[in-house]
């Protein structure tokens, strides 16, 4: 039976038009410039072929200076060297996936002991298989399971570069005992390839590797498919670039079936990771705080645009006299060394694909795509690029935002746990309200436009970006603790203080925002102020008013004959509007200032010092409803009243409409204006506190 991977249609790809369309080895290089990218429902396997793909080029070519490398992109296709190497004796026969003698990036004769065989979805991590977590596939070891052809050959690749480390391999007849298996050379960070306009240019700006004279004198520099002699599961040196890119990680032998497919292989630890490749050239490393070199990873906890700066710029340590090092993946690297008035001219991104695990178990992949301008690359090791010292700014400013986040989310949990709580309880409530799921995601788009808009206005595009993160920072929070205004006064109080600190770190002011009074009732506010006007005051209307709070029927309907035509319509809005005149009634007080004043706001005026009766009064008047928020009200305006403290009743009409309204959104006002200690207003005097 035969595969041969350099004529079969396996890989994916999709053409310039939109089209998907499976191509072989050789199909696939020559239409490069016809094609956009390689695709797959797997991102794993999209980046295997990608290193494949360059593994064959750098072979074809070798080592391209920058004038051979410019005379081969500004061709626009690979030329004959790629085709004359395919179909060298070195290719012809060695890409056989089935191939008895040489099987395409596998172990010829490879045998288990006792012939135990292992189920080919062992070749890809997100197949269950044996005692693996089931995450991404939920198919038995028990029950039946192959693959196609094309898809073993994707696999296979995936299982060489992505195989992750842990558990016992077993003995095999050709070696003995082989060791417990490591991870494969891409686990433990983010594969990094600069994206062009097609297929032939992602390959070609990937195309640039670290050069070591050591390395180009040695002759037998060679890919897995062009070595003969089976090679023992221990450490060996690495014999070049090419060796490196087609590293045998796992002893595999695939066993076809009659019909094509695959069900099970022989498989087993192959060759450790070689000491002299420190950094994975397709990686992008930081330094830590510590100054040891780290590899950048994809997770859930933390966005890959956050790390735009370690894709883009040379690694600088803290302390003083430490040279710059230059820790970015191949293509940055490249795109730093070109100068291509083509490159310059192309819309670039840079793709990051990476398996995120935690010890042998895989807990997700991902694929994603940052936006790359050319002039945020550094390319002078001692002098900062201007544009890259923006980026790196704006970084930092959507760091210090989440802080000042987490911070009042900090504030916020302390208040919903008892006094004196312990700082680890305070941290584990803090992780369970999660304001960063709503922070973090949200800024993906926009950082795309703030990358792009530093390129043409760098003062404008970092001042937006701060507007932008400022926003989606106090929608954060509102978002991760709006569940929490049904919690009682507590966590309304809470809500308060936690979002005028967050309001102030943000704006170094409190945030208010404003909608305009209801035309009914300023018409009845101002119907009230004249009846209660010091100079000509209605006594005998304000008599009848003030009498309407007994809740007698006979005293209501008294006091409905003056404020009949002024009342609304609606039976609610109409019994609020009735019960605010007799309170103004009970105390006659004109609020004569222009800005708006909640009453939570007019209570503290009352109890700045907040005094524990006078607060508990104000935690009863937050949880009272129906009559007994009548009641309350009543005997606060009263106490009010012996202060000389007036009230603003056109805001305390508006506000008792949605007193009942199911987000809170009064109750959590008034605490808010109490106990965080508000700024007054300066809007005019047709607007007031918000209430929708």
């Amino acid at each position: 039976m035969k595969y041969d991977l350099l004529t079969e249609s396996w890989i994916p790809a999709l053409d310039l038009q939109g089209h998907t369309k499976e191509y072989s080895v050789t199909s696939l290089l020559d239409a490069a410039p016809k094609l956009q990218r390689i695709v797959h429902e797997k991102p794993l396997v999209v980046a295997s072929v990608q290193r494949l793909l360059l593994a064959i080029l750098y072979r074809s070519y070798g080592y391209l200076g920058q004038d051979d490398w410019d005379e081969v992109f500004e061709a626009g296709e690979f030329g004959e060297p790629v085709s004359n190497y395919l179909n060298s004796p070195e290719c012809i026969d060695r890409f056989d996936l089935f191939s008895e003698a040489c099987p395409f990036f596998q172990t010829a004769n490879f045998t288990k002991e006792k012939g135990v065989t292992t189920s080919v979805k062992k070749l890809s991590p997100d197949l269950a298989s044996g005692n693996n977590k089931t995450l991404f596939n939920h198919i038995a070891d028990n029950h039946e399971f192959s693959l196609s052809a094309k898809e073993a050959a994707l696999q296979l690749l995936v299982c060489q570069y992505f195989s992750l480390g842990g558990g016992v391999s077993g003995s095999s007849v050709q070696f003995g005992k082989h060791p417990n298996l490591t991870n494969s050379p891409l686990v433990g960070g983010a594969v990094v390839m600069v994206e062009g306009e097609n297929l032939f240019q992602t390959l070609m700006l990937n195309l640039h590797m670290p050069k070591d004279e050591e390395w180009l004198d040695r002759k037998v520099d060679l890919p897995v498919w062009e070595q003969n002699e089976p090679e023992k599961p221990e450490a060996r040196e690495m014999r070049g670039l090419t060796d490196y890119l087609t590293w045998r990680a796992r002893h595999v032998r695939l066993l076809p079936e009659k019909d094509g497919t695959v069900a099970r292989m022989f498989f087993a630890q192959g060759l450790p990771n070689p000491k002299e490749m420190e950094q994975e050239p397709y990686f992008a490393y930081r330094l830590n705080k510590d100054d040891k070199i780290l590899p950048v990873r994809l997770s859930f906890e933390r966005a890959c645009w956050r790390d735009t700066a370690n894709l883009l710029q040379y690694a600088r340590s803290t302390k003083v006299g430490i040279e710059p090092q230059d820790l970015r993946p191949a293509g940055i690297q490249l795109l730093a060394a070109e100068d291509n008035e083509l490159i310059d001219k192309l819309k670039l991104n840079c793709q990051l694909i990476g398996l995120d695990n935690n010890k042998a178990n895989p807990l997700c992949w991902f694929e994603e795509r940052l936006p790359l301008a050319i002039n945020l690359i550094e390319k002078d090791r001692e002098q900062k690029n201007k544009f890259s010292a923006h980026l790196l700014k704006g970084l930092e400013t959507a760091e210090a935002i989440h802080r000042q986040l987490m911070s009042a989310v900090r504030t916020f949990a302390s208040h919903l746990l008892p006094d004196g709580a312990r700082a680890q309880d305070v941290t584990t409530k803090v992780e369970s309200i999660n304001p960063a799921r709503f922070y973090w995601p949200k800024l993906n788009e926009p950082f795309e436009q703030f990358v792009w808009a530093l390129s043409h206005n760098s003062e404008e595009a970092k001042s937006n970006w701060r507007k932008v993160c400022q926003e989606i920072a106090f929608a954060a929070f509102e978002g991760a603790t709006q569940s929490w205004c049904y919690g009682g006064v507590r966590a309304q109080k809470g809500l308060s203080i936690a979002k005028q600190q967050l309001e102030e770190s943000l704006y170094g002011r409190t945030w208010q925002r404003h909608v305009y009074w209801s035309q009914d009732t300023q018409e009845i506010i101002k119907q009230l102020y004249h009846w209660g006007s010091p100079e000509y005051p209605r006594r005998d209307i304000l008599a009848v008013l003030r009498k309407s709070l007994d809740l007698q029927k006979n005293s209501q309907l008294a006091a409905i004959s003056y404020l009949g035509p002024l009342l609304a319509n609606e039976d609610e809005r109409s019994e609020v509007q009735a019960f605010v005149a007799a309170l103004f009634a009970s105390h006659p007080k004109v609020y004569q200032q222009s800005q708006h004043l909640s009453f939570g706001a007019v209570w503290y005026q009352a109890d700045k010092d907040q005094r524990p009766g006078m607060s508990f009064r104000f935690e009863c008047l937050l949880e009272a409803k129906g009559e007994q928020l009548k009641q309350t009200l009543r005997q606060m305006v009263q106490i009010l009243k012996s202060k000389d403290i007036a009230v603003d009743y056109r805001t305390l009409m508006e506000d008792l409409y949605y007193w009942d309204s199911d987000d809170k959104r009064i109750q959590l006002k008034w605490a808010r204006d109490y106990w965080a200690k508000p700024n007054q207003s300066t809007e005019p005097s047709d607007s007031a506190a918000a209430t929708n």
